[in-house]
């Protein structure tokens, strides 16, 4: 009896160590450590803590070099300053958005980290009687946008913004020209007429900029040249303004009076009256913000802010432009490094 309640304890371990032990327990995140630095940063970038969530980023780029989450972390690291706004934040994001590009040429989020680069140029832009660099700068981005990435789904948003831009560039010159006109100095006054001329020629007050020039030529005993300018006016321009002074003048000095142009007529006659003159839309007496909006269907951007003021919503990939749920949507679905990710969300 004895052995009995000896043998039966041995016997009962020995069936159990045959017994295979199943567990359903999840992996532990220690086994993912890039993910969470990842998501810890979403989450610190989402409430605007910003230095916060680049330690994470900043953590996980420089660790885990090789992690799916490297291009994310990087766009993200980017972002996290062009949210910050300021001007040293604008001149970091930017070196941050062409680190991104350098990296990842043939990301997805390249064309999208380009347009931001001439975003931050555009949120420093000063009035048109002011500082010109920055509007000169994002000119420069834009253009590079628009050349380096012409299948993009921002295209037309880019190509928007740089007829703002240009609008204002233009408009600074157009000051610049009148003030030497009113002072009759017309040869630098033709000068600066011709620049608008050449180089903005889709400025809403062309006809004005076009009859000053005229006029200025005809000052300087140069009829032929003005002859051209006024006649431009007419062809071009057939419902400005200036039409019936042009006219007018051609005239007087015994030149023949050319017909409208009938693409230009029938554009002139297809826009709606308020959008003729895109000076009133865009700009008002007093601005204090960008005369350009940097509002953009860019990837992961946020929400336009009061002036001075942090952004505190978040808007961009599939919440519409009145989200403010703070969701931050750069997709979570990355490659390796070297090889684009997939297609993102707008």
């Amino acid at each position: 009896m004895r052995k009995f309640f000896l043998v039966l304890p041995l016997f009962l371990l020995l069936l159990s160590c045959g017994k295979k032990v199943v567990t359903n327990a999840p992996a532990s995140n220690l086994e993912e450590p890039d993910r969470v630095l990842f998501e810890r940063a979403m989450h610190d970038l989402e409430r605007n803590k910003f230095i916060v969530s680049r330690l994470s980023l900043q953590t996980l780029i420089n660790t885990y070099p090789d992690s799916e989450f490297l291009p994310q972390a990087k766009y993200a690291l980017a972002e996290s300053f062009y949210r910050e706004s300021g001007n040293s934040s604008m001149n970091q994001a930017e070196a941050e958005f062409k680190d991104y590009i350098t990296f990842f040429p043939v990301s997805d989020l390249a064309d999208d980290a380009q347009l931001k680069i001439a975003l931050t140029h555009v949120r420093r832009m000063e009035k048109p009687d002011r500082d010109r660099t920055q509007a000169q700068l994002a000119e420069s981005e834009l253009k590079a946008m628009i050349e380096n990435y012409p299948d993009s789904p921002l295209l037309d948003e880019a190509k928007e913004k740089l007829r703002a831009v240009q609008e204002v560039l233009a408009q600074g010159v157009d000051r610049v020209a009148d003030f030497y006109y009113l002072r009759k100095s017309y040869p630098a006054a033709i000068a600066r007429y011709k620049e608008i001329m050449t180089k903005y020629p889709d400025y809403s007050k062309m006809p004005d900029s076009l009859y000053y020039l005229a006029e200025s030529l005809r000052h300087s005993n140069n009829e032929p040249e003005a002859a051209i300018y006024y006649a431009r006016i007419v062809t071009d321009h057939p419902l400005s303004d200036r039409v019936e002074e042009a006219k007018h003048r051609l005239t007087a000095m015994n030149m023949p009076i050319p017909e409208a142009n009938p693409v230009a007529l029938a554009r002139a006659q297809a826009a709606p009256r308020e959008e003729r003159s895109i000076i009133g839309k865009m700009f008002g007496l007093v601005r204090h913000r960008p005369p350009v909006s940097t509002e953009t269907g860019a990837a992961s951007s946020a929400a336009e802010a009061e002036e001075n003021t942090a952004p505190t919503s978040v808007r961009g990939g599939t919440a519409g432009s009145g989200d403010t749920t703070g969701e931050f949507n750069i997709d979570s679905k990355v490659v390796q490094p070297g090889k684009p990710p997939a297609k993102k969300l707008r």
